[in-house]
């Protein structure tokens, strides 16, 4: 299974923001720093069959993927490389994919969460899902992460970043932002010492942070973290993936 390399800086939390459970809103003013047993008669296919199919489901979604990494890969190279590291080539690879290739994209990504939600139900530990909204803007980029939580059913939990000590940043000041999204973590310092991130363990669930973004790449990095230890990070993306109309900002 190929390495995919990050062109996104991952971002390191700043300031705690506003709740964004049910993408209410609420300024805080504070820092935040920081086995079935089978019978002799029962036949082995009535339970190994579905969960080969399973598996074959998931590599074929990891396959589909990877291909449209390495389609993209080529179309930058194609096209100059525009832009730092080629963002911009990479962005109009994504606005050059046909309604098929988006269908596929869109059948892959569930797949992948699935099995990740199945195994986050089974082990809290298990199944983590990354997201990276690189953007032009604050709203383009929160619309982004609104459409992809609610069509993956990802869970909500806060936005850090959008504020100085308590008091809101003003959205036109913030210029290109990144957002970066995980559906959890640990919680306590025993989990945090054994999942080995350090305190990034310490996200809760559906916890984001937005910050500022110098680079070219406009799209979604996912990384879907799984139990079989396979290393799947995947993009860019495109952004509006699940969007079949225009959304709205409000959060």
């Amino acid at each position: 299974m190929r390495l995919i390399n990050a062109r996104c800086i991952v971002c390191v939390p700043v300031a705690l923001a506003r709740c964004i459970v049910g993408f209410g809103t609420t300024v805080r003013p504070q820092n935040y720093r920081s086995t079935v047993m089978l019978s002799s008669t029962t036949p082995q296919t009535s339970v190994s069959a579905p969960k080969a199919t399973e598996e074959g489901d998931v590599f074929d979604a990891t396959l589909i993927l990877q291909n449209y990494d390495t389609s993209q890969q080529q179309y930058m190279k194609e096209n100059g490389m525009e832009g730092m590291g080629g963002g911009l080539s990479s962005l109009k690879h994504i606005q050059s994919l046909d309604q098929s290739t988006k269908a596929d994209v869109q059948s892959s990504v569930k797949t992948l969460v699935r099995r990740a939600h199945a195994e986050r139900a089974l082990d809290s530990s298990e199944g983590r899902i990354m997201l990276g909204f690189c953007a032009s803007n604050a709203p383009e980029a929160l619309s982004g992460l609104k459409s992809w939580v609610n069509e993956l059913d990802l869970p909500r939990g806060m936005l850090h970043g959008m504020d100085v000590d308590g008091v809101p940043i003003p959205v036109e000041d913030l210029g290109s932002v990144y957002v970066k999204y995980s559906t959890g973590g640990a919680t306590t310092f025993s989990e945090i010492k054994r999942s080995g991130r350090g305190f990034d363990a310490l996200w809760r669930p559906g916890d984001a942070v937005l910050e500022g973004y110098d680079g070219d790449f406009r799209g979604v990095y996912l990384n879907i973290m799984l139990s079989d230890g396979v290393f799947r990070q995947f993009g860019v993306l495109p952004t509006d993936l699940w969007m079949e109309e225009e959304e709205d900002d409000d959060w």
